[in-house]
């Protein structure tokens, strides 16, 4: 199972001078070596209103991020801390305390609102945190999610002058949890009870003059020379399938390592090895991958695993080889020695030769786990003794010239059956190796079938959930009198259900031309004749035209 570390204290990620940000090394290096998922947690709120301690609780510690009693603001920059997550225990939980912001020591306010669009950034959950009630200062205060649109860009296709849609940048923006400290009041309105819920939704309405969250969001998108989301995706997307290749590739070179036995007896039982490793080794990479755009870094593992395949293939056979080489001479010193002494060099030594090359063969034959290069080998030995036998054959007084000739004559049959044997061997094993790269080309087609196709789901799920919260919006600003603002988002509710009659409409054709692409390319880097693949990556294709 994968871990990840369990430190004792905190340590600055981005530490702030006020004048430039900076990020720890060593903290890095912590992160670096984490390979479970992380669940990342931020903090933000102004200073001196108690996020440290909140943190500190959520790893169930009363100490940890520093915490302060005067009103100096204690941290600076982001602090992080990894633990083990208290409810999935195969995740990391990194707490990420920001520096307060509103401090009056600072120099430039521009600090505030790059270390929370960094929060945002860089989170799966985000945390505000404000005191006592969600009133008039408190809204105000969120005026740094304003900010985030002149800090960052969702698409780096986007003109300065344009603006963005706001479902690209939502889909971006971590889980939003509001906490409200020392928080007094009776939870009631027009004198019915409400939900913290309900007591969120009704302090976020629209007010004349005084803009909701997400209105003001939607109309503040815009771009600029700022950091670029698609691009820092695009980024990391990089890196991640980097990583998820070699880790894929490094699997499968293990496991290979694990259950191979050299020699292996036959082809197949290496190849049915092979199977296994390289299935499991695409299962990695589907779990770790994600926006592989035109599938390049899994085409990347195939080829890999396709070398790392040959260079298995070339050691069992170099194996296999040295093997019967060693036992071939071992077993072939008696008839060796007796060549050299001349025994054979006298009547009727021709057939003392013959029974004598017999029992070598019969020898042979009964060494276990040869491995694939066996009949080569000892068909190698076997010519090699032809001149040998020839003369022994031709000094051989006890024979007329006929019974020579004979004699002669089932050799050169002999040895034309041994050959014929390889052949229809090397034949054999060529249909397997097709055979294997048949079973590669289905299973990456397959995985990725799987893949795009929860891919797409996830994607029409989001899509449904942005719509729906567009809709919530449209519908609380015409309740509010918003009814200009409320028309204006008719066209990003249009734009959006376009977007999910195509998702849906686009799913057979969709995956088959991206089967039928992949699965042509990984047909040329697996050298697997075209023809055959070809009703391969055909018939795969259909069958997903016919759904």
């Amino acid at each position: 199972m994968a871990s990840g570390p369990n430190m004792m204290d905190p340590i600055c990620l981005v530490e702030n001078d006020n004048e430039l940000l900076s990020v720890n090394q060593k903290a890095l290096q912590i992160l670096e070596k984490i390979s479970q998922p992380l669940v990342v947690v931020a903090i933000v709120g102004l200073y001196r209103t108690g996020k440290s301690y909140l943190m500190n609780r959520l790893t169930g510690q009363n100490h940890g991020f520093s915490l302060g009693s005067t009103v100096q603001s204690e941290t600076k920059g982001i602090w992080m801390w990894c633990v083990p997550h208290p409810s999935k225990s195969d995740h990391t939980l990194v707490l990420l305390d920001t520096e307060g912001l509103g401090d009056v020591e600072k120099g430039d306010p521009k600090n505030d609102s790059w270390i929370f669009a960094l929060a945002v950034l860089l989170c799966s959950s985000f945390v505000y945190n404000s005191m006592s009630t969600i009133n008039h200062q408190a809204l105000e205060q969120l005026h740094y999610v304003t900010e985030l649109t002149e800090l960052i860009r969702a698409k780096s296709s986007s003109r300065p002058d344009e603006v963005e849609d706001s479902t690209e940048f939502v889909s971006f923006f971590p889980d939003f949890i509001w906490t409200v400290r020392d928080f007094t009041l009776e939870l009631m309105l027009n004198g019915h009870p409400i939900t913290e819920d309900e007591y969120l939704e009704n302090a976020l309405k629209l007010i004349p003059g005084l803009r909701t969250l997400v209105v003001t969001y939607v109309d503040t998108i815009n771009t600029g020379a700022v950091p670029c989301l698609e691009n820092a995706v695009t980024t990391l997307a990089q890196l991640e399938n980097s990583a998820a290749v070699q880790k894929a590739a490094d699997h499968y070179s293990e496991q290979m390592t694990q259950r191979l036995s050299f020699p292996t007896d036959t082809l197949q039982e290496l190849l049915e090895v092979h199977a296994a490793c390289e299935r499991e080794a695409i299962a990695i990479f589907m779990e770790h991958s994600f926006k592989d755009e035109n599938q390049e870094f899994q085409k990347n593992l195939v080829e890999i695993i396709k070398d790392k395949k040959e260079g298995f293939l070339l050691q069992n056979e170099q194996t296999s080889v040295k093997y019967c080489q060693d036992k071939l001479h071992e077993l072939s010193k008696a008839l060796m020695e007796s060549i050299s002494a001349g025994t054979f060099s006298v009547p009727g030594g021709h057939e003392l030769y013959r029974k004598a090359k017999e029992m070598l063969k019969r020898d042979y034959c009964q060494v276990p786990r040869k491995g694939v290069k066996a009949n080569e080998v000892l068909q190698s030995f076997l010519l090699s003794q032809v001149a040998i036998e020839k003369s022994i054959l031709q000094a051989d007084k006890a024979l007329t010239d006929g019974e020579k000739a004979v004699v002669e004559e089932r050799a050169r049959r002999e040895t034309a059956e041994r050959e014929q044997e390889v052949l229809k061997q090397k034949l054999q094993e060529q249909e397997q190796q097709m055979g294997a790269q048949q079973r590669s080309l289905q299973e990456n087609i397959a995985q990725l079938t799987e893949k795009l196709a929860r891919e797409r789901e996830n994607l029409l799920r989001e899509q449904n959930m942005m719509l729906e919260h567009k809709l919530k919006v449209q519908e609380a600003l015409l309740k509010e009198g918003f009814r200009k603002k409320s028309k204006e988002m008719n066209a990003e509710i249009n734009h959006l259900k376009n977007m999910i009659d195509n998702t849906k409409d686009d799913d057979t054709p969709w995956l088959a031309l991206a089967l039928d692409k992949f699965g042509k390319e990984i047909s040329s880097l697996l050298c697997t004749p075209g023809k055959l693949l070809g009703h391969i990556v055909s018939g795969v294709s259909s069958l997903f035209k016919k759904k």
